[in-house]
């Protein structure tokens, strides 16, 4: 069985599919997101998407894909809604202009968002093409898109380097229908798949990877990524998406499995566990220019505190004293870069 299969099986079957059917956010869940952790993720974010939009007079749509439970898009509109309310002009302008929308294909989780949502106007919608056609009947104008760990649950395919070539990694099993006895192994050489693989990393970086080396391919995530970037092409506006991943290759295998809030094996987790891998940006960046988009990609840590992150952070301590090594606490946990600071990515596409 491809690798690939397996996870879609595992992640998105509508009877038993892992982020079809469960609740994965929280504390008591298998795992927690950086708005989860601190309201300031949202507020900067917020100040950052007005600044953009001082540059153009058209229509917003702007629209969170894999919301969770809709924490970070409720700080986000909170935020901008209450500087509107100061009358801050920028703010008034973005309310006016703007509709606001939400992906999500886990209806325990469109539940929990409406929920924290109920006090703004937000439309839901089940795919991006959905979403497409919706806010061009609404609104018509730029996209704004934003994600958090949503490109990380894309399934990925393995490519291992051999003295033959690059070959593909599958996965066998005793019971394939009881998933027993799970094992990796190697598809037998084939030059198409050499040549795809090198075709993908370049032909100087395919040759220099090691015997050994792990490349990781994620189909469903390029489709859906040249799918966003052609609508910003085509409608302006931008798309940041902030996930943990790398920027160069080091050819290592990244597939994990979450449970608890713990690591554990990929086999470990093919039961009631959240399978990711991290993100290959360096895919995100090369159809970015192939849309001919501009991008930019830095570090979380970076991100937040070029958007005046610790700022917020000292006014917020000011304002609540009792609460100062709490809100410390979440602060490092966002920026240092032994915690989510280095690991998790923001790449941002604009036209």
């Amino acid at each position: 069985m491809k690798i690939s299969e397996l996870i879609n099986q595992q992640l998105f079957s509508e009877n038993f599919g892992y982020y079809k059917t469960k609740n994965p956010i929280g504390k008591s869940a298998d795992f927690i997101t950086a708005p989860e952790i601190s309201q300031i993720f949202g507020e900067v974010v917020a100040g950052y998407l007005l600044e953009i939009s001082k540059s153009t007079t058209s229509k917003i749509s702007l629209v969170e894909m894999g919301a969770g439970r809709g924490v970070w898009f409720r700080d986000i509109l909170k935020t901008i809604n209450f500087l509107a309310q100061k009358k801050i002009s920028v703010a008034q302008n973005f309310i006016e202009k703007s509709a606001f929308h939400i992906i999500e294909i886990n209806p325990h989780l469109k539940a929990i968002q409406q929920q924290n949502l109920k006090d703004y106007k937000v439309s839901w919608h089940s795919n991006f093409e959905d979403f497409k056609s919706a806010s061009e009947l609404d609104l018509g104008g730029e996209i704004y898109f934003l994600s958090n760990e949503l490109l990380d649950c894309f399934a990925i395919d393995q490519f291992v380097k051999t003295k033959a070539g690059w070959q593909e990694r599958l996965i066998n099993f005793s019971d394939k229908q009881n998933l027993l006895d799970p094992q990796f192994v190697i598809r037998n050489f084939d030059k198409s798949i050499n040549d795809f693989v090198e075709s993908q990393l370049g032909k100087d970086l395919s040759e220099s990877a090691p015997c050994g080396a792990v490349y990781e391919y994620s189909k469903s995530m390029q489709a859906f990524i040249s799918k966003l970037f052609d609508a910003i092409n085509q409608r302006g506006g931008l798309a940041i998406n902030i996930d943990y991943g790398y920027f160069f290759y080091d050819f290592a295998n990244t597939l994990q499995a979450v449970r608890n809030h713990q690591k554990i094996s990929f086999f470990e987790g093919l039961k009631n566990a959240d399978i990711t891998a991290l993100v290959d940006f360096l895919a995100l960046d090369k159809i970015a220019k192939e849309y001919n988009l501009n991008s930019s990609q830095v570090s979380q840590g970076q991100f937040l505190l070029a958007l005046g992150a610790k700022e917020r952070l000292e006014n917020l301590a000011r304002l609540n004293p009792a609460k100062n090594d709490e809100l410390w606490s979440a602060f490092r946990r966002l920026v240092d870069s032994d915690q989510m600071g280095d690991l998790f990515k923001v790449h941002i596409v604009w036209r």
